[in-house]
Parts: structure tokens; C-alpha cells; sequence
């Protein structure tokens, strides 16, 4: 008798869905009525197919097939319930949060919003899928058992006379559940599958919903400037929230706003009709004007490029703002200096005036001596709605969003983290309904900038990101928005003073609405601005949050509250874990932290330290309370509205950029003992300086350089020679390529096994928190990676001595928070200074004025603003010429095959003939073909083939990119690409209908060596070459990947020739903004190829 309802398990409650609509194509755990649903939509039969086979329980495999088959989706295919489950459904992870790593937040500030939350009468049990190998890189590869950070070797004790470490504590355990996160909490009622969403998600309060979603959300703090103003007794304090202050109080009819009456007009009015060029002239100065930015040749029958300049102004609406600054860049005469004459800096008192023109007119004729650049935001949002085109761009975060919270209703989980749209810190107020449908979300970047190598020319500039265009969109040089300049050279003194102009305009925005028509829509709404995130690497990060920085007692950078020690009369503070056990100064001595159970960031004790620190009655009680609290000042967000943005401490973000330049750098001066010896230690007692000699150190240099020519072009800029550019301005791409790349296949049998082991964790590690897709059983795996190396760190290196604890920079206690924060605001990548560096070195490249560089900066800033948003506007002007190279076949699902190819048929040889027969079958001829030398990937990465490659090896600077992962039976394998081929067949013989066999004749690599894999935190794959050939349809490459040949001393004490693999680093984002060109083919040598 079949079983009723009653009688499901807790498992028959969900299943697994591959549906490409929600999912992605990933698996994900629905309801058994979603499950019905999401196969409705299925748009082919493969999908549909895929569906069926990755379904759950197989108790269900058999019963319902009617339902299937009444829906018109079943097929009578008695093989495909019979056969095995070859996609198998590995089960999701429910979406975790920092309490999952043993870590339960008490805090105060933590609330639940508005709940939206289906109800169900089972709690459904997830468990990490036993057996699944974790991976980050690319390095995907077959079931290899549970997953063990640990190679199961133990570090060696702290040399005499340091006593024994403390012990180790626990990470969570890989095997039991993690802690459930409110969003995944449900009622004790088990209804019918949730309802779609309404049309707008923010209905007020008591809008009843059958659907709750539980969320936790940091409350943003509601500080009282006036009670700060009001507690403040010294100037300067004074003087910082007088320009929060101003902030808080921000208008468009404010002084400092000064913008025209027209441009304040367009704001509150904007027009509601698109840009309509007047002449088929003036479109072609328009669509000449853009390809201006570098050489472009001129010519006579067009505007001259100052009246473009005028035009384009002219129908953009974009504006700067010039602002009197002191000569020596010490403060922008704004807020309370505004009226000033004199530099109010003590050190300084140069006059505001320029000296020449002020002795020329016997003081009657005052020009300022100097100024920066404010760029206005609000035209260029509005820009962003006034073509369809753009409008539905713009569209992207809102419908993200929707998809975002159906899947949570339906399934309280969300098994791939990647998008700033799935953090916490960014559902919340979207939930609270701070965030709304029309309104824009914004990040603001912060970074100084040295204009040229040899000569002093620092300067300051920010940007702003725009977060509703979709990732493949808001960080192209065409979406980045330029701020405003501070020129240089010398370091600003006040950057609120100058940074309070841009940041009055959209706070006034905040206050006001911006109004926008959006053309797609054919409607005007009031978008309000939400600043997200103010991002900036860790010297620049201390101009948003007001914090001491990274020697600071408190100076994590997300202001986790973990209080750092010293040395005794050390002024520097450094994030040790474990205090020392030699000898602790006092104010160090606090007990040891545990690794796995640091608190999260945020602390919920900043609105009374801030408190605390104005209130200083004198300078000696703020310098005491400033190394107490971490605070230094105010900062000038503080003054936006808490419903428009995060807020400090939450905003803060961490910088995967620079920490991992950071970290290569302790790490390479370790490992060749270049960093600092305290007096009471000795180098020679260092057992981990393996690169101090000479000659090994310039061996390994060599080594990295010629492992370059392994890696694709498609990796981006390959390493230099270490050894040789350490010194001079190694780029932090480098670093990140080599230290989390080629450093743990390099360094084997270099480091001690100890120091390597350790090290691999780290490299593993940041090789997932680098992904832009990262699962939630990778995200555990980098966070207890992470936290080993950290742990391991300090018992190897610093091993608890006072006279090593500057060994534990700031950087080190980073990388604990990289997983944690992932959970509240979406992968790293995503909010680290890349786009910044390259808006900094793109706009560096249009200087033209040596001689006034910083004014010819900004200019360039305001001319990149005015012509990205005539792009906006009109995008006509600015696409680039679509469609494939001359004689590209376009193979479908994003693969296209580019030439060269073979002028005449290839006759292959026996073993070619063998691998194509096999495939084909038996009673299929060979038909003729030629051969392609490349194919493009649905990933945007090129593979070339080892047939065109082998003939340039002896031409210098070849970039080896014919070695590939595959796809097969869920499994992931490594092939060397001979070469691809078309061979046609017959569909139909009647009608004489042929179609094609897209393949890849292919060399195989064999299967890793699990013992090394293993050993290096699966970091490092080693496989041999085989002379064996096969043939696959081109649609299984999933990747290219470098193939690093290298002579290993295998764990198992075999020394041979080894391939290893090396992924490409961030594979999702690395090409955002700098697409990988399908028109560039160098392959030039040979004949009979066209």
C-alpha cells in the first residue's frame, strides 16, 4: 500500500533543483511543489532532462511519474529512471552566518526586522555533503572524502626557553550542522508552497504575508551630533563635527552647493525625453569625441574638440566644482574654514590667496593660489535612466534582489554567495525597506595616487561604483564615476575638508530625492540614494571611519573589538591571539583569543567609545581614550541620514587587494630574513629563512620567471622575475599570482614542511575567498583554512615570544574576518580597490600636461564623467563593432571556434584516426576536415591548441594555453588540446540535411597525486602526461588552466617530472572591465592555414 503523506520523511520534504532560472544551474533544495513548478519552466529538454536526474529522494522517482507525464514533461524513457544518477545531487548548505563558526553574537545592536517567513511544520537537517572535495581555483576534482584542513602533521614546539603553547582550539566540526541563521527559522505550520512576491517587495508593516523571511540585521547606530557638539571641548573635535554636522544638514540650496541654478533645476526637474542631436553633424563630432582619450587622429571637418567639450556639457548636465584649497594641500577652505585667509593648520598658515596676483594689484585682485575638483553625482544617476537601453541596466540589483528572497521563501537557504546582493548588510535594509525599488546603491572608493615613479606627485581621488548594474557591468571604465581630485603632492592634513562637498550633494540627494525619468519605463519617481560601503586600502580607510589604523591597540580595520598587545616599551601594537609566554608588558597581558571564535565585525560598544572619545576634557585624556577605543575623530558619514546608509563601524569593508600584497610581503621577508631582528632573538635560530642566499634566491627568481610563460593570457600580466623586481614596484597582481598560484608548486622542497603545509592553507584559502562564486561548503573550508594558517602562524613564527610579536602584523589578523564578512557583504572581490587601481591608472594615462599635471587630472576626471554619461545616454555612440572575427563559427551556448585553420583537408594520423573512429562508432567513416586552432569559451577565455603553439615555442613570449579542465560524469579532468575539428554528418538523408560534430582531439592527463594534494591543502594538483588520445565535444571544456611543468619529490618519495595545475585566479571577475579580445591572434607562423 503506498504511504500517505503522513508518512514522508524529513528528507522527502525537499528536493534537489537544477533549474537554470533560479539556480543557475547549481544545485539547490526546494519544496517538492516548487520542485513541480521550477520543471514547468524548463527551457529545453536537456534542462528538463537534468532536472528529473537531480531530483530528490528516490522514493519519488517511481510514484510520480504520472504527474509528470499529466504535465506533458515526462518522457517514456524506461533507461532514464533504470540508469544511474549521473549528475547526482550533492545536497546544499544551508546560507550560514558568523554564528556558524562558533560564534554567537549577543550584541545589542542586533534586531530582526519585518518578517516575511513561509511557515512548515519540519525543520529540514543539512548537513556538508560527506566526501566533497572542496575547491576554489578551478581545481575541481573527484570525491576525495571528507574534507581535512589539516595534513595531520603536528608543528614543532616553541624553542626553549618558551614554555608550551596553549592548546589548539577546535574549529567547528566539519560533519555536524551549522547553526541555523534567522533566515532560515520557520514556523511550526507547514503550508503549501510559497506565493510569488508582490509587485513592490517593501509593503508596510502590518501588510500580512503568508511568506516570513527572518532576518538578522546589525541596527544602524542613531547618534545625536548635537549631543557630540554639545559634549566637545577641544577645537579640533569641534572642528570634525562641524563638518558632520554640515552633512547632516545638507540641501540643495546650501552655499556650499555650487552648482548652477539650471543644474539644481535638472535635479528636481529632470528632463523626460532623450538627447536628440540636432544634425547628422553633431552626431558625428559626438561619436569622433570618445575615441579621443588617447591618440586619435584628427580632422577638418569636424568641431573643434573645445566646442564638443561645450556641447557634450551642454546636453550631459555634468558639472564640477572648483573649491579654494591651501597651497600646501594641508585643508580645503570649506565648512568652518570657509572663511578663512590663512592655512588653519598650525605647522602651515600659507595664505589662501596667490601671492603673485595679491602683490600685483597691491592686495585688492584675491585668486586662490590653488584648488580641487568636485564632481556632482546627481546628473550622472539621472543620465543612467534616460536611454531604455540603460534604464533596464539600471534595473538589475531590484530584479537580483526579487530572485534573491523567492528562493530564500522557498528553500531558507542560499547555496552560492556571489553578489553584494546577497549579504546581509545589504538584504536588511532592503527587508526593513530603507532600500527600495527605485531607489540607487552606491560605493564610494578612496585612494592616493603617485602620478609619476621618479619625481614627488601624490595625489588623492575617489570614486563612486554604482551597485545596481549588474557585476559584469559597474566596474567598467564606462560606469565608474570620478568624484573629485585633491592635488598634491603633500598628504592632506583634513580630508573631511575636502571630501565634505561630494558627500554634502549626495547626502542632500538623500534628503530631497533625486528625481529621475526612466525611459524604459516612460515614468519620473524619486530614487533615494543609499550609500552602501566607502571602501579604501588601510591608510586611506582611516578618512571614513575615523580609526587609529593598523598599529593601533584597537585597529582592526572592520572594529571587531579584539584588543591588540605590545612589547614592553613598544609603542606599536600588533593583533596577537595568543599572548606571549616569556613575558608580557602590562595592558598585554589580557587572556588568549580563540581562533574560532572572534568577534564578529562591528562592536556594539562604538556609539559609547565614540561618546567617550569627544568628550575628552584635554589632550592628554584623548590620547588615552583614543588608544582605549581605536576612535581618533568623527567620521563624516556619521553625519548621513541611518535609514540612507550602513553606517560606521558596519560599512567597513576588508581589501582582499591589498592584503594579499601585504601578506606576500611578511611572508617573503621571513622566508629570506630581511625583516627586523630583535636584540634578544637571532636570525640563525630562524628555521623558515630558505631564501637569505644569493643564489637560491636568484634560482627561485628565475623560476617564477619562466613558470610565466605556462600561464594563459587570459591569467592576465604574468610575474616577473622576483628576485630582480622585488624592489622596483612589483604589482600587487604579481604578488597575488604568484604567492596563492605559483608559490605552493614552486616552494615545494624549498620550505620545511611545516612552514610549507602551513603556508598552503593560507594559499588555499584565498584562493576561494579570491572566487566571485563562493559556495557555503567553501566558505566554511577557507574560514577553518584560514584560521589554521593564522593559529599555525603564530606557533611556527612568532611562537609566543615577546620578541617576535611583531611578527603578526595587522594583515594576518585579516584574514580571520574575510568569511565572516563574505556572509554580511557578498564576496571580497567585490568591494576590493581593483577598480580603483584601474580607474587610477587609466586616468594616469591621459595626462598631457607634465608641467600642471594634477589640473590636467581632473580635467581629464570631468571630461571621463561628461562622456561616459553621453554613453549613457546614448550608447549608440559608444558600441563597439559587434560580431565574430572573419571566418569564426559560432558553435552556440557562448563556444565559437576562431581561426587559423587548415587551408586544405587534414589527413590525420593512425592515432588521430583511432580517436576519431572511436568516437564516431563503429560503421562511420572519417569524413574530410580541417583543423581550427581556437576556441573560445562560454567563461570569455580562449583556448588555442597545441598544433598552431608548438611551431611559436622558439618565438620568446608565448603564453602556453592549450591545457584545459573537462566536465565528465560530475568530475573535473585535466586534457592538452591538440588541436579542434568540424566533421560534418548526415541528419537526413532525404533531405540531404548535414549538421557537425564540434570536437577536441585531446591528450590526457592522469589523476593527481592524492597524497600531494592532500598535503598541500589541495592547492596543488600533480599529474603526468599520457600519449593517449581521445576525442570530446568542444562544449565539455570548461577552463583553461596552466600546466606548471616542475621535478617534485613526491610524499611517497618518488622524484619524476610533474605537471601541476594552476586555475585562474577570480575566474568570475578578473576579466569585469577588461574583456579578453577574441580579435587578437599573434599566430602568424606557418603556412597553409587561412
Amino acid at each position: 500500500m503506498e504511504p500517505g503523506p503522513s508518512s514522508e520523511t524529513l528528507d522527502d520534504l525537499h528536493w534537489t533543483c537544477v533549474c537554470m532560472k533560479y539556480g543557475d544551474g547549481q544545485p539547490h533544495r526546494v519544496s517538492k511543489a516548487t520542485w513541480y513548478r521550477h520543471i514547468k519552466l524548463a527551457s529545453t529538454k536537456d534542462e528538463n532532462h537534468k532536472i528529473r536526474v537531480a531530483r530528490g529522494p528516490p522514493y519519488y522517482q517511481s510514484r510520480d511519474d504520472e504527474i509528470l507525464d499529466s504535465i506533458g514533461l515526462a518522457q517514456a524513457e524506461a533507461e532514464s529512471s533504470a540508469g544511474p544518477n549521473l549528475i547526482g545531487p550533492p545536497p546544499t548548505i544551508p546560507l550560514i552566518d558568523p554564528a556558524s563558526f562558533k560564534h554567537v553574537v549577543q550584541d545589542e545592536s542586533y534586531h530582526f526586522g519585518r518578517r516575511k517567513c513561509a511557515k512548515n511544520t519540519a525543520q529540514p537537517i543539512n548537513e556538508p555533503a560527506p566526501g566533497l572535495a572542496i575547491h576554489g581555483w578551478g581545481n575541481v576534482l573527484q570525491d576525495e572524502g571528507p574534507f581535512q584542513a589539516d595534513d595531520g602533521r603536528v608543528p614543532p614546539s616553541p624553542r626553549s626557553p618558551v614554555p608550551s603553547p596553549p592548546p589548539v582550539p577546535s574549529p567547528p566540526p566539519s560533519r555536524s550542522p551549522p547553526v541555523q541563521h534567522p533566515l532560515q527559522r520557520r514556523s511550526q505550520s507547514r503550508q503549501p508552497s510559497p506565493q510569488p512576491l508582490p509587485p513592490r517587495p517593501h509593503p508596510g508593516p502590518d501588510a500580512g504575508d503568508d511568506d516570513e523571511i527572518h532576518f538578522e540585521r546589525r541596527q544602524p547606530l542613531d547618534i545625536d551630533i548635537q549631543e557630540l557638539m554639545d559634549s566637545a571641548v577641544l577645537c579640533r573635535i569641534r572642528e570634525e563635527l562641524e563638518f558632520v554636522k554640515m552633512i547632516q544638514a545638507a540641501s540643495l540650496d546650501n552655499p556650499i552647493n555650487k552648482m548652477s541654478a539650471e543644474g539644481v533645476q535638472c535635479l528636481q526637474n529632470p528632463p523626460q525625453a532623450p538627447i536628440d542631436l540636432e544634425s547628422s553633424g553633431v552626431r558625428l563630432n559626438m561619436t569622433v569625441h570618445p575615441a579621443q582619450s588617447l591618440d586619435s587622429p584628427a580632422a577638418e571637418d569636424i568641431l573643434s574638440f573645445h566646442a564638443v567639450e561645450k556641447k557634450i556639457a551642454s546636453y550631459t548636465g555634468v558639472e564640477y566644482i572648483k573649491t579654494d584649497m591651501c597651497l600646501e594641500s594641508c585643508v580645503g577652505f570649506t565648512g568652518p574654514f570657509t572663511d578663512l585667509e590663512t592655512c588653519p593648520v598650525s605647522s602651515c598658515g600659507a595664505s589662501r590667496w596667490d601671492p603673485g596676483r595679491l602683490r600685483a594689484s597691491n592686495g585688492r585682485v584675491k585668486v586662490a593660489a590653488k584648488k580641487f575638483t568636485t564632481i556632482p553625482l546627481g546628473p550622472q544617476l539621472q543620465a543612467q535612466y534616460r536611454d531604455p537601453q540603460s534604464a533596464h541596466s539600471m534595473h538589475y540589483l531590484y530584479e537580483r534582489t526579487q530572485e534573491i528572497i523567492t528562493h530564500l521563501r522557498e528553500t531558507r537557504e542560499i547555496p552560492v554567495i556571489d553578489n553584494i546582493a546577497m549579504g546581509l548588510d545589504y538584504l536588511g535594509p532592503v527587508l526593513d525597506g530603507d532600500i527600495k525599488e527605485n531607489d540607487i546603491v552606491l560605493m564610494v572608493s578612496l585612494d592616493g595616487a603617485q602620478l609619476y615613479e621618479r619625481k614627488d606627485s601624490d595625489c588623492w581621488m575617489y570614486v563612486w561604483i554604482i551597485v545596481n548594474l549588474a557585476p559584469d557591468q559597474r566596474y567598467q571604465k564606462i560606469h565608474v564615476r570620478p568624484g573629485g581630485f585633491i592635488p598634491g603632492p603633500n598628504k592632506p592634513k583634513n580630508l573631511d575638508s575636502f571630501l565634505c562637498i561630494g558627500m554634502h550633494h549626495v547626502a542632500a540627494l538623500q534628503k530631497e530625492g533625486l528625481q529621475i525619468w526612466d525611459a524604459d519605463r516612460n515614468l519620473v519617481f524619486r530614487s533615494d540614494l543609499y550609500l552602501l560601503f566607502p571602501t579604501a586600502d588601510g591608510p586611506g580607510l582611516v578618512y571614513w571611519d575615523g580609526m587609529v589604523g593598523h598599529s593601533g591597540k584597537n585597529g582592526c580595520r572592520i572594529y571587531c573589538g579584539v584588543v591588540s598587545r605590545r612589547k614592553t616599551n613598544g609603542r606599536h601594537y600588533y593583533p596577537v591571539l595568543i599572548k606571549p609566554r616569556d613575558h608580557c608588558v602590562a595592558g598585554s597581558d589580557h587572556v588568549d583569543y580563540n581562533i574560532f571564535d572572534l568577534p564578529s565585525g562591528g562592536s556594539h560598544t562604538y556609539t559609547q567609545n565614540l561618546k567617550e572619545l569627544v568628550s575628552s576634557p584635554n589632550q592628554t585624556q584623548y590620547d588615552k581614550r583614543k588608544m582605549s577605543t581605536g576612535i581618533t575623530k568623527a567620521p563624516l558619514i556619521l553625519g548621513m541620514s541611518p535609514s540612507h546608509s550602513l553606517g560606521v563601524p558596519y560599512c567597513m569593508t576588508t581589501d582582499i587587494m591589498h592584503l594579499a600584497g601585504n601578506l606576500s610581503d611578511l611572508l617573503i621577508s621571513l622566508w629570506r630574513g630581511m625583516i627586523d631582528c630583535d636584540a634578544t632573538d637571532a636570525i640563525n635560530s630562524w628555521d623558515w629563512v630558505v631564501l637569505s642566499d644569493g643564489v637560491i634566491w636568484d634560482a627561485y627568481g628565475v623560476s617564477v620567471h619562466e613558470a610565466g610563460s605556462h600561464l594563459p593570457g587570459s591569467f592576465g600580466t604574468r610575474p616577473r622575475n622576483i628576485a630582480e623586481k622585488l624592489t622596483s614596484g612589483y604589482k600587487t597582481w604579481e604578488f597575488q599570482l604568484h604567492m596563492f598560484g605559483l608559490g605552493p608548486i614552486l616552494l615545494y622542497n624549498i620550505l620545511p614542511d611545516a612552514y610549507f603545509a602551513n603556508y598552503c592553507k593560507r594559499a588555499r584559502g584565498f584562493q576561494i575567498m579570491c572566487q566571485h562564486r563562493i559556495s557555503a561548503e567553501s566558505l566554511i573550508a577557507a574560514h577553518t583554512l584560514l584560521c589554521k594558517w593564522e593559529r599555525g602562524f603564530e606557533e611556527l613564527y612568532y611562537q609566543f615570544r615577546e620578541d617576535r610579536i611583531y611578527f603578526v602584523r595587522l594583515c594576518v589578523h585579516q584574514v580571520n574576518h574575510l568569511a565572516t564578512e563574505t556572509l554580511r557583504k557578498g564576496p571580497p572581490i567585490c568591494y576590493a580597490q581593483w577598480t580603483m587601481e584601474r580607474t587610477i591608472g587609466n586616468l594616469g594615462q591621459e595626462i598631457r600636461q607634465p608641467s600642471n599635471p594634477y589640473a590636467n587630472l581632473a580635467q581629464e576626471g570631468v571630461r571621463r564623467c561628461r562622456v561616459n554619461t553621453l554613453l549613457a545616454t546614448m550608447p549608440e555612440l559608444g558600441t563597439p563593432p559587434k560580431g565574430l572575427p572573419i571566418g569564426a563559427e559560432d558553435l552556440g551556448g557562448g563556444y565559437v571556434l576562431l581561426r587559423k585553420r587548415d587551408r586544405y583537408f587534414f589527413s590525420p594520423p593512425a592515432p588521430d584516426s583511432q580517436a576519431i573512429q572511436t568516437f564516431l562508432g563503429v560503421g562511420h567513416h572519417i569524413p574530410p576536415f580541417k583543423r581550427w586552432a581556437r576556441l573560445r569559451l562560454k567563461n570569455g577565455q580562449i583556448t588555442r591548441s597545441a598544433w598552431r603553439e608548438t611551431l611559436k615555442a622558439a618565438h620568446g613570449n608565448l603564453r602556453i594555453s592549450h591545457n584545459v579542465s573537462f566536465s565528465f560524469l560530475a568530475d573535473t579532468h585535466f586534457r592538452e588540446i591538440q588541436y579542434f575539428a568540424r566533421l560534418p554528418y548526415c541528419v537526413d538523408e532525404e533531405t540531404q540535411d548535414y549538421d557537425y560534430h564540434n570536437i577536441a582531439i585531446i591528450k590526457l592527463y592522469s589523476r593527481l597525486d592524492k597524497d600531494f594534494f592532500c598535503l598541500s591543502s589541495q592547492t596543488v594538483a600533480a599529474c603526468n602526461l599520457s600519449n593517449e588520445l581521445i576525442v570530446t565535444d568542444v562544449k565539455q571544456i570548461k577552463s583553461v588552466v596552466a600546466m606548471i611543468p616542475r621535478r617534485l619529490r613526491l610524499p611517497s618519495g618518488i622524484e619524476e617530472e610533474r605537471f601541476c595545475v594552476l586555475s585562474q585566479p577570480s575566474l568570475d571577475v578578473s576579466l569585469l572591465g577588461m574583456p579578453y579580445d577574441i580579435f587578437d591572434d599573434e599566430d602568424d607562423v606557418g603556412g597553409n592555414v587561412e
